[in-house]
């Protein structure tokens, strides 16, 4: 069972409004910070071209890739000049080239690279990286550290939360890391306070999607620890559901399709505290739609059910009202 799109999608969002106004401190980059988490809907140079699932808006205004590898290839170098590209030619079609200053490619290394070429030179074209090379770090003293201040009922600083998501790639080794995934959601899940929970079990199903190597782990991260907290209460209506019917008629097709809805209304769940809080910092839909990569009416739609309750944009409110306009046929915002 590998990582579903949909959830590694909705995990990726929600690290990325936790990650703005964040320092890269953590990843040894300490005089970088993030500005604005920027749409990965790039371009494609090529029709199998991997889709970029990290571009960031710095502090400077200087537009930042950032790759995370746990083996050094030359190889690599053909994928970040695609990237590059990419952003070059979004900023062409939009007619703001005069607006992209800079474009840094950071490449952050498991504790498996201890150093790496950080320059391709062919003449005619270069391209140099930026390298984070994650064995510097003392994985041992951070978690004791974290985990310290986490029995002591503490929130943690921005710093400290970031430390965590990554701190399994600090690791050498596919056994060790899949310890240290283990490890850090457990210790994820004791945080006292609920948003940091989530943004930190969804960061380290983000940073360590290309290092999970066992089905096993990659189940228990996806489902038991990370994806049910996001979708939280949505998720576990659904299964109550499903059960319910399952038992019903005497067969398992019911719960199927109970849980099939409850995951939907979680990703719903997720959405919409994604949206509420855009709409709390002014943003059109149009804007939304680009920044979340969703369907311009989509997103039309969950911003008229939350017109109601500007400027606060309470979102369980907004479910509710999403709820209502669903299931009521005469709600006048139905479909």
């Amino acid at each position: 069972m590998g990582i579903t799109y949909h959830n590694k999608d909705v995990a990726a969002k929600v690290v990325g409004e936790a990650l703005k106004g964040k320092s890269l401190a953590p990843f040894g980059l300490d005089s970088l910070r993030i500005k604005e988490v920027l749409p990965t809907n790039l371009p494609a140079v090529e029709s199998n071209e991997l889709r970029l699932d990290n571009l960031f808006l710095l502090q400077d205004d200087e537009v930042a890739i950032i790759d995370y590898e746990s083996e050094y290839k030359k190889e690599n170098f053909v994928k970040y000049i695609n990237y590059a590209a990419r952003v070059i030619r979004r900023y062409a079609k939009q007619g703001k080239l005069q607006a992209l200053r800079e474009i840094r490619i950071i490449v952050i290394y498991t504790a498996d690279v201890e150093s790496a070429c950080e320059e391709y030179d062919l003449r005619g074209v270069k391209v140099k990286i930026e390298a984070a090379y994650l064995v510097k770090l003392d994985t041992e003293h951070i978690f004791g550290k974290l985990e310290e201040k986490i029995q002591r009922q503490e929130v943690l600083g921005e710093e400290e939360m970031l430390q965590l998501m990554v701190l399994p790639l600090t690791v050498k080794g596919k056994r060790d890391k899949q310890e240290a995934i283990m490890r850090a959601v457990e210790v994820a899940k004791r945080l006292p306070d609920h948003r940091q929970k989530v943004e930190t079990l969804a960061g380290i199903l983000t940073f360590t999607d290309k290092v999970i190597y066992r089905e096993k782990v990659k189940e228990e991260l996806e489902m038991t620890q990370i994806v049910q907290m996001i979708f939280d209460e949505g998720v576990e209506r659904g299964e109550e559901i499903g059960r319910k019917k399952g038992e019903a008629i005497g067969e398992r097709r019911g719960e199927k399709r109970g849980e099939k809805r409850g995951e939907k209304q979680g990703r719903e769940q997720a959405m919409i505290d994604l949206i509420c809080r855009k709409l709390r910092k002014d943003k059109s839909p149009q804007v939304i739609a680009e920044e979340l990569e969703e369907n311009i009416e989509l997103i039309n739609r969950f911003c008229h059910t939350a017109e109601p309750f500007a400027p606060d944009y309470d979102s369980r409110k907004v479910y509710r009202a999403w709820k209502d306009r669903r299931t009521n046929p005469n709600h006048p915002l139905s479909e």
